[in-house]
């Protein structure tokens, strides 16, 4: 027993895990691809970007315009981008412009208020929430076809 009016002293050791969604979303369509890594870092960028414009142009001829934040492992110079992939960046502290930000909220959705006993739970919340995601198009376009999309759209 500790002296009065003082708190005890209890040895702990935190411990976090992390898995990171990677989302790629065409609001047009509502087609959207998911991936899950382990970490955020240029590497893990580039993967994911060859895996963009491996399923969304498998062909790799077309150009696919990708609208990042400006997280230092989207916009490092180190960065190797493929020649028919564009990243223009939103401004700075605009996450409200991205057509992924509802997405995310969707993906946290099945997490909320639940005890899991580990990572690989998490996973599997998530990848059947991306499941429903990419099985359900006219959702995913009613989440992210914004109107500032549909006017640059409906304008070129």
């Amino acid at each position: 027993m500790g002296a009065s009016g003082q708190r005890p002293v209890i040895a702990q050791r935190w411990r976090y895990q992390w898995l990171y969604t990677y989302i790629f979303v065409e609001p047009q369509t509502g087609q959207s691809e998911f991936l899950i890594f382990p970490t955020v870092n240029i590497p893990s960028m580039e993967i994911a970007l060859r895996e963009c414009s491996r399923a969304v142009y498998p062909e790799g001829r077309q150009l696919i315009v990708l609208l990042l934040d400006q997280a230092g492992w989207h916009m490092s110079k180190k960065l190797s981008v493929l020649p028919n992939i564009f990243l223009p960046p939103f401004p700075a502290y605009t996450p409200e412009l991205s057509p992924a930000e509802p997405m995310v909220m969707k993906l946290k959705v099945p997490l909320a208020n639940k005890t899991i006993g580990d990572l690989q739970e998490v996973e599997d919340l998530i990848v059947r929430e991306c499941e429903i995601l990419r099985s359900c198009p006219q959702e995913v376009k009613s989440l992210t076809l914004f109107p500032w999309i549909k006017h640059v759209l409906d304008s070129s």
